[in-house]
């Protein structure tokens, strides 16, 4: 019986321990369970935070990707813009004409039922890409020289890396009207009022980075195949802008504001019509790059070409590798006022048989065969052409706020 009873007591030890045990075991799993939930729960919020984080800042990009062309005037979206988990809002507040406040507001999963919530808020700032370029004479030439035979007035001086001809009995280069030629110098009238030198040393003409002022052009959106701008009488506002085909004016109702630089896939044919830099761009002029042939025939009271209050310069580029006179990348025959344009033929040649006036035209071979007159102002030694506004908004602060 003692032995029945001892064995009794063990079992029931043993039992009471087991209990014991399985309690302890049950509290640790639990225990164990609800921290596990817990981590998986905390690694789930914050990984809907930084989705949320993660949208906000497409929210910015996408503010950011349209103010550097693509819609200049963009002041946001409050139309819930969804992307992948969630959606966003973005509100573009402008500080002054260079600097600007983005925010952006991201719900996670949706702005009707958000579950998590972030805004960040960034300070941008606008400095519109430059490049200067020194022009440092009314006429310059590359190797193909300078033909002087027709009565046009040259007020300034001329550099020809080939040579210079002037053979027309009224011409006047002057004021100064010093030439350098690396060829020879034959000037049968005596129209040449200053000095001459020859041979001379090479000298570069001036460099324009294509490449960077085509991407400038194309930030600002295409205009696919050919463009004539409305006949209003109203100026219409033009770049930054890449057009794939022609660009072609004729009537003097035909205005252009050109806010920054064009990129003309065909041809550029002006027989009418009236250009001007807008006021935007201060001091600093801008750029029409031709892929063509520029081509301007129009008279002194249907065309007029004018940069803008800040003094601003405007220059035509032709790319065309057109190189004789009969076949020119740049013609120009009309008698335009063009007082603050500067042509310039980058790989072939210019004629210039026009009655109107330029203010400096250079390329590789250059005509003058006509009665205008090329009137050069110091100012383009040191002018500056600019890409327009948008063209290089930088974050110059950033900020994650309270959503709102």
């Amino acid at each position: 019986m003692n032995s029945l009873k001892h064995i009794r007591n063990n079992h029931g030890s043993i039992i009471a321990v087991f209990v014991i045990m399985m309690t302890v075991l049950s509290t640790f799993l639990l225990a164990a369970y609800a921290l596990s939930l817990e981590n998986r729960l905390s690694i789930a919020r914050s990984y809907q935070k930084n989705i949320a984080l993660n949208i906000a800042e497409a929210g910015i990009n996408k503010a950011l990707w349209e103010l550097k062309g693509h819609n200049l005037s963009y002041t946001g979206e409050t139309s819930n813009s969804s992307v992948s988990g969630g959606q966003f809002d973005v509100i573009v507040a402008p500080i002054d004409p260079g600097n600007k406040y983005i925010t952006a507001t991201a719900y996670v999963p949706s702005k009707a039922n958000p579950k998590f919530k972030k805004a960040i808020k960034v300070k941008i700032s606008d400095k519109p890409v430059t490049e200067n370029a020194s022009f440092n004479y009314a006429i310059q030439a590359g190797s193909g020289g300078i033909s002087v035979t027709g009565n046009a007035d040259v007020h300034g001086s001329m550099y020809s890396n080939g040579g210079i001809n002037v053979s027309a009995s009224a011409a006047n280069i002057e004021d100064p009207g010093n030439v350098w030629a690396v060829g020879s110098i034959s000037d049968t009238h005596n129209a040449i009022h200053g000095t001459k030198t020859s041979p001379a040393s090479p000298v570069e003409l001036p460099q324009i980075n294509l490449d960077t002022w085509k991407s400038l052009a194309q930030a600002g959106g295409t205009i696919s195949g050919n463009y004539s701008p409305p006949s209003s009488g109203t100026y219409t506002d033009l770049g930054p802008k890449e057009i794939t085909g022609d660009l072609d004016m004729t009537s003097a109702n035909q205005k252009i504001n050109l806010k920054g630089p064009l990129y003309i896939h065909g041809n550029l044919s002006i027989s009418g019509g009236y250009w001007k830099i807008d006021d935007s761009l201060g001091s600093s002029g801008t750029i029409v790059i031709v892929d063509g042939t520029i081509s301007i025939t129009a008279g002194a009271n249907k065309s007029d070409f004018r940069g803008n209050s800040g003094g601003a310069y405007l220059l035509f580029i032709s790319t065309s590798t057109a190189n004789t006179e009969g076949n020119s990348a740049i013609s120009y025959t009309g008698g335009a006022n063009a007082e603050e344009l500067a042509l310039y033929a980058y790989n072939g040649s210019m004629k210039f048989s026009g009655s109107g006036d330029i203010v400096a035209m250079t390329g590789q071979t250059l005509f003058l065969s006509g009665g205008g007159e090329i009137h050069y102002k110091s100012g383009l030694a040191s002018t500056s052409f600019a890409g327009g506004p948008g063209g290089t908004w930088t974050i110059k602060e950033w900020q994650e706020i309270t959503p709102p």
